[in-house]
């Protein structure tokens, strides 16, 4: 059990939502020209427009990284946090290399494997943070859809080109 629980604080999740968002605008900046190599590739039924991406993906970030640290601030005991934390900072380490080796590496099926694995972990982000806080469960939950969507999307993407 932890002695202590931390204070909730504004700014640390001000700054929290910072970091994260600075993590996938990284991701973006390092993965090259993403809007023209999306709009030079062949694309599946229901691909989004290529502005889409810029309005979901900040919104996603800001619900993610509340999440993370909701269930840091809530969790119980000190396994709960670790787990919270492994499996969050796990997430995001899929989410940041994903769109590296599929845009800037053109690497479409190993794009689909990191894929699959964030899905997986994303799934198990759920059902783990669910113990945590149902509040930050049910922020992950829109992310979950987007990144099965992108998986949908990564998998037409790798048979089409």
């Amino acid at each position: 059990m932890l002695k202590t629980r931390p204070k909730f604080s504004w700014l640390h999740l001000v700054i929290f939502i910072v970091i994260i968002e600075a993590i996938g605008s990284l991701s973006g900046w390092l993965s090259g020209d993403i809007k023209g190599i999306y709009n030079s590739l062949s694309l599946p039924v229901l691909s989004p427009p290529d502005w889409l991406f810029g309005i979901v993906w900040p919104i996603l970030y800001a619900l993610m990284a509340i999440a993370g640290y909701l269930v840091f601030y809530l969790a119980t005991t000190q396994r709960e946090r670790l787990m919270n934390t492994i499996l969050f900072s796990t997430q995001l380490l899929l989410n940041f290399i994903w769109s590296i080796i599929f845009f800037s590496q053109s690497a479409y099926w190993w794009g689909l494997v990191v894929i699959i694995v964030l899905d997986l972990v994303v799934l198990m982000c759920l059902l783990q943070f669910y113990r945590s806080s149902r509040l930050a469960a049910g922020l992950m939950v829109p992310y979950f859809i987007w990144i099965c969507f992108a998986t949908y999307l990564t998998l037409g993407v790798a048979l089409l080109n």
